[in-house]
């Protein structure tokens, strides 16, 4: 791992390496780990990294946005007259309701830090330094990380002096498809989203288009019903998300690469060899085609909603389907239920079969 400048953004490592690194920090004491800062560019993940992290260990996450900080009191609190013995009394400061009040362990995530103002910023140092501001403390169990924006590449920060710097360990977070790959696939990203990043993930230019606003894209694609080219609300979808040449590229894979799905009817009237060949298909390759064929699974089920009796032909059709070796369980089983809870009078035939018969009574 090349290291960039001294007192700069640390080495270069992926979101999956920087979670490693941050796990083993975590097995010591937090009040002997100095801060952490994550740097890198929008979109590249920084914030959403250390809410997973936060969630994978069931860890409370208190994040703050420091640029919102217009006044000290907003840092260190409100001062009032704590009053002690013999009439006397000190003024303390109340500690903001940011401040974590559990024994953790936790995460306090100062986000983009470094677009707050400078004097802010000062103020920061003593909680970085000392764990505490004025009058309260930041309780022991609790680690400090930060995310930043490198400076000098366009974007609106305070410059960090070395004093500031020098108290902290720093990672620079680069992307990196691997570990795209794996976080968007716990996500629930379309496998076709996903494929298409890998073929061109030079797609991310660090601007317009970031891994951010490619999975806004996604999201929001998936939550259309994935339009399909030439639909012109893709169109309209995949440029409002992302940069132009992005919206194209993505346009343009999705037309060369769908495997066209029939319809319900079609597929229920086709031979086994036919509904076979379009199953494996669907599941060839790296990253299956899961979303399509439950796409298919659901266009049977809206065809049995409006047609309550079915052919002698589509029946067979419906049984030989779900019975295809080939046929993931899950896409099975949601088969059966949606055909179950509509109670469409085919269930009889189908309960005849003993393997169909025990996934429904199961």
């Amino acid at each position: 791992m090349a290291i960039t400048t001294p007192f700069s953004h640390g080495p270069r490592v992926s979101p999956q390496a920087a979670t490693q690194y941050l796990q083993r920090l975590f097995m010591q004491p937090a009040h002997q780990v100095p801060p952490v800062c994550l740097w890198g560019k929008h979109g590249i993940g920084k914030t959403e990294m250390v809410l997973a992290l936060a969630k994978e260990k069931d860890w409370p996450c208190q994040m703050i946005s420091p640029a919102q900080f217009e006044e000290m009191g907003d840092l260190i609190g409100l001062p009032y007259l704590d009053n002690i013995a013999d009439g006397e009394a000190l003024s303390r400061f109340a500690p903001p309701e940011w401040i974590p009040r559990g024994e953790g362990p936790g995460i306090l995530l100062i986000d983009d830090f470094n677009r707050a103002d400078d004097r802010i910023l000062r103020g920061l140092m003593a909680l970085w330094q000392e764990r505490r501001l004025s009058s309260w403390a930041l309780p022991d169990n609790w680690f400090i990380l930060l995310t930043g924006n490198p400076e000098g590449q366009q974007y609106s920060v305070t410059p960090v002096d070395e004093a500031t710097i020098s108290r902290m360990l720093h990672l620079e977070l680069v992307f990196e498809i691997d570990s795209w790959t794996a976080w968007a696939k716990a996500e629930g990203i379309p496998a076709m989203a996903i494929e298409f990043v890998r073929q061109q993930p030079e797609m991310i230019d660090g601007e317009q288009t970031t891994a951010r606003t490619l999975t806004f894209l996604f999201r929001l694609w998936q939550q259309y019903g994935q339009p399909m080219p030439p639909d012109p609300q893709l169109e309209l979808l995949a440029h409002s998300a992302v940069g132009a040449q992005a919206a194209q590229a993505f346009v343009a894979y999705l037309a060369n690469e769908t495997i066209p799905l029939p319809s319900a009817s079609d597929f229920l009237d086709a031979k086994a060899e036919t509904q076979q060949s379009l199953l494996e298909e669907l599941l060839a390759g790296e990253l299956p085609k899961v979303d399509r064929l439950a796409t298919l699974g659901q266009r049977i089920l809206d065809y049995l909603k409006t047609h309550p009796e079915l052919s002698a032909l589509q029946a067979a059709g419906l049984e030989q389907f779900l019975l295809l070796p080939k046929l993931p369980a899950d896409q099975r089983l949601v088969l059966l239920h949606g055909i179950s809870k509509q109670g469409h009078p085919v269930l009889g035939q189908l309960l005849k079969h003993s393997e169909l018969s025990r996934l429904v009574l199961g």
